[in-house]
Parts: structure tokens; sequence; C-alpha cells
């Protein structure tokens, strides 16, 4: 049975995913984790004071309550890393973390434990299979285009029809130095667009400023005094959209195929639908019951000028050929209200 390490198995991603590879039956999962699962002896009580109630301890107990195996490790430790992953010993590496600061060392170092792996069975005259990695970008690499675009475009080069938004400038080049590294790995790309579904932490740029206005934490009015809610996004920008499910069963379906199936070029964006943000946003308002205007105020920094671009993606159409893979949640502003109310409840 293939064993997968997924790196932020806890995350808004990782997790879906993680228990997407655990019901198919076919992998050992497991995930990383700074501190052990279980405390020390009772006697210990400086330990428990400590780390009981921190991140990482509740981190390993999310993992084992998930059925996902803990490994006690730290992107910050990437020779630990190295360690666990020929120990355990590990098949496919899938990382789900957005850890940008380590994401080129981590990529040099799995680079090594694979070659590592080839080089010492080849000395003893055997073949091995190379190191999975599937890496989790975003289809923000596409900035706002105003032609169609899909995964075959290669984002950030003189060939692409829109540059990357701030944020993500430097994610071109960390793509193509994954791509470079197919002599000692098995690589993957996957691309979500705008992932909503649940907790949904990302919509709050959006839908916190209706809240508050609910809630008159803030109130604002024109000069007319009628009341009015700020959002910090262009009226015309519009989002490529994925439910999170979907996003983890296209990288379920990845994840299946890293090992030499997915064809000369491993890159796949997943796009369900596309949204105008003015309809998402006054949508919400009705759902939440605000009566305001709504001042469409701009993108005021690097993040919401990424989130608030304007999306002219084909819609997957090489993951369907290739992986098999359909966006099974559709209709966003159809089912609004159960988006805006679960991510509600989750604040």
């Amino acid at each position: 049975m293939p064993t997968v390490l997924v790196l932020g198995a806890t995350g808004y991603i990782g997790l879906p995913f993680a228990q997407s590879l655990l019901r198919s039956g076919n992998y050992t999962v497991y995930g990383l984790a700074r501190t052990p699962e279980k405390a020390p002896p009772s006697t210990d009580l400086k330990w428990k004071r400590e780390s009981a109630n921190s991140k990482d301890f509740l981190t390993a107990k999310t993992l084992t309550a998930n059925e996902i195996a803990p490994l006690i490790g730290d992107l910050n430790d990437l020779n630990k890393i190295a360690d666990l992953i020929t120990s355990v010993p590990i098949d496919i590496v899938v990382d789900t973390s957005s850890a940008y600061e380590s994401a080129a060392p981590l990529l040099e170092t799995l680079i090594g434990v694979s070659k590592s792996r080839i080089e010492t069975l080849a000395k003893e005259g055997h073949s091995a299979p190379k190191l999975g990695f599937v890496y989790v970008s975003g289809t923000w690499i596409h900035g706002s285009p105003k032609t169609p675009v899909s995964d075959l475009h290669p984002a950030g080069t003189s060939l692409s029809p829109s540059t990357p938004p701030r944020v993500v400038a430097w994610r071109p080049a960390h793509e193509q130095a994954i791509l470079a590294s197919r002599s000692a790995l098995d690589v993957a790309i996957v691309r979500p667009s705008l992932v909503y579904g649940r907790g949904s932490w990302i919509l709050s740029s959006w839908f916190s400023p209706l809240l508050s206005f609910k809630s008159e934490k803030t109130r604002n009015e024109d000069g007319k005094g009628q009341a009015v809610v700020e959002i910090p996004t262009d009226v015309g920008s519009r989002s490529a959209i994925i439910h999170v499910d979907d996003v983890a069963s296209g990288m379920h379906a990845v994840t299946d195929r890293v090992h030499g199936l997915l064809g000369s070029w491993p890159v796949f964006d997943l796009v369900a639908e596309t949204v105008g943000v003015k309809d998402v946003v006054e949508g919400a308002r009705d759902v939440l019951g605000v009566e305001a205007r709504l001042k469409f105020i701009g993108s005021p920094h690097e993040f919401l000028e990424a989130l608030n671009g304007v999306a002219n993606h084909e819609l997957s159409s090489r993951a369907r050929i290739v992986l098999g893979w359909e966006a099974k949640r559709r209709g966003f502003l159809q089912d609004l209200p159960v988006y805006v109310r679960a991510w509600e409840a989750a604040r």
C-alpha cells in the first residue's frame, strides 16, 4: 500500500484530501506534527502547562482523531523531514502547506532523498521508483488575462497573456523548478481556483464587512444618511471558484497517477465555474439580512489584489481528459445561502 506524507494535513485543503485518500482504502496516510501525540507522564506538569493546549499538540491530536498517522517533525528542520521520508519510508509527498518560505528548500530536500534512494539501490543492482511529489499551487498565477487561459499556458512567461499578482509572483519560478526536477522526482502541480465550502475563510474578505454591519460593529453612512457597507473589491471583479471537496477529489486523482501516468505536462488547473463578485456580495447581503447600500472600494493590499482579479479560465478540460475528474459542486450562486450560513457558523 503506498505511503503518503501530507504537509498541512490538518489544514483547510489538506484534511479533506487526506480523508479522501483514507476512504479509498488504497493509501497509508501520514501527517506532520511538531509535538508527540501523547503527553509525557502526569508528573511532568511544566510540559502539560506549556504544551497540552498548544496548537502543535492539537495538530497531532487532530491527525490521530482522523486516522492520519502523526510524524514528529517540522518544516524548519528539513534534515528531520528527510530522515522521516527515508525511515518510514514515504512514497509520495503532497505539499498543501502554503509554506512559501520553505518551498524551495523543501524541494531540494526531496530531490536529495529521492536521488539517494535511487543511487543506493543502483549500487545493489536494483531499480527503484522515484519519490512522488504533488505541489498545490493556484490559478492566481494566471493573473487577470483578457483572453481565456488554461493549464497549458506557461504562467509568468513571455507567452502568458497576463502577469501574476505580486503576492504569488514567486510561484512561476517555483513551478518551473519543480518541473525541472523530474529526473529525480515524479511530480505534479495542482492549481485550485478560489476554494470555498464549509468555513471558507477566504470569503471573509467579502463577507466580514456585512457581518460587522449586521452586528453593529461598524456603521457608515453616505452624504444622504443612507447606510453603506464598504466592500474591498472592484465592482467588475470575477473569480474562478471550486468547492473544497472537488479540490480533494482532483488532488486524489493526481496522486493516483503521479508515478508516470500524467503525461508530459503534469500541471492541472481545477476550476468549477466563474462568478461575478458583485453578484456574490449582493446575494450574501440578502442572506444575512443587511439593509444597506454596497460600496465597492477596490483592493487596498496585495492579497486582495490577487483575490479580486478578473478570472478568464478554461474550465479544467485537461483534468477531465487526463484525470477522469469532474467538479461535482456547481451552482455556487444558486446555493449561496448554504455557503454563507456555513461561513457565518464557522466564525
